[in-house]
């Protein structure tokens, strides 16, 4: 096994053609992880994150590579971290399902394609009740659920997110009700999380928040990039009405 230092990093870049954003947040060294090889020609990879997420990619009959995913699974038992290991391809799920049998739990997820001119068409919605507001330190002290907790999982730290990553908010008074961040980024892909107060549901505002994450990545000539879990309709929809198309499925595995 081979741990693939930084000035390899462009290179792989150049090699794989689609992977989760965490991935490039990674290549990019915009967040730290870790990247493994079983050769130096990199045909099978190993993605991980500081805090527990992985991603596999390549030639799935690599031993090496599965080897240490059976390490990190048990090493997060061990230490009851995080484990949540990301699969795009039908070779590997079979093969992680074989040798990971018991010991964790497969969910289904959608990434989508952003297609800007279907978005640039769509109608949007005027808030006049409403504040936006980018957020920095003090919206996330006062966060209706993106906490400095959830930047440290994420992000390293809450500096590394104000530094590198962005988020907006809709406040109505001095309450927050709505955010949409950069949940990951690179330098080409900012993927969006979204949270709306359950009291204001129902208003559109989830719609109005992403709208404005989205015009900042269009802006600042970043990808947007939309996934989800395969039962949670309502981001589907609404992924789909901000110009997110041809649902990719894909899998994710966690410790069961």
């Amino acid at each position: 096994m081979i741990k693939v230092t930084a000035e390899n990093y462009s290179i792989i870049k150049e090699t794989i053609k689609n992977a989760p954003t965490f991935v490039y947040s990674i290549l990019d060294q915009v967040i730290k992880g870790s990247v493994y090889t079983d050769n130096d020609s990199f045909h099978s990879l190993l993605f991980q994150t500081k805090s527990g997420i992985c991603y596999v990619y390549g030639d799935s009959s690599s031993e090496q590579i599965v080897n240490k995913l059976e390490c990190l699974l048990q090493k997060s038992i061990e230490q009851s971290k995080r484990f949540t290991l990301f699969s795009y391809a039908d070779d590997w799920n079979t093969k992680i399902e074989q040798r990971l049998n018991g010991h964790v739990k497969k969910l289904e997820r959608y990434t989508f394609t952003f297609a800007v001119n279907a978005y640039n068409d769509r109608e949007k919605r005027e808030l006049p009740d409403y504040e936006f507001m980018k957020i920095k330190q003090p919206q996330i002290e006062h966060c209706l659920e993106f906490d400095n907790q959830y930047y440290e999982e994420y992000w390293d730290s809450t500096n590394n997110f104000l530094e590198n990553g962005f988020g907006f908010c809709l406040q109505h008074g001095d309450k927050i009700i709505s955010e949409a961040v950069s949940i990951f980024k690179s330098q080409q892909f900012a993927e969006i999380d979204i949270v709306t107060d359950s009291n204001y549901r129902g208003n559109g505002l989830a719609s109005v928040i992403a709208e404005k994450f989205i015009d900042y990545c269009i802006f600042n000539d970043i990808q947007p990039c939309w996934d989800c879990d395969s039962h949670n309709q309502a981001s589907y929809h609404l992924g789909t009405k901000l110009g997110f198309s041809n649902p990719q499925k894909y899998v994710i595995y966690i410790k069961s």
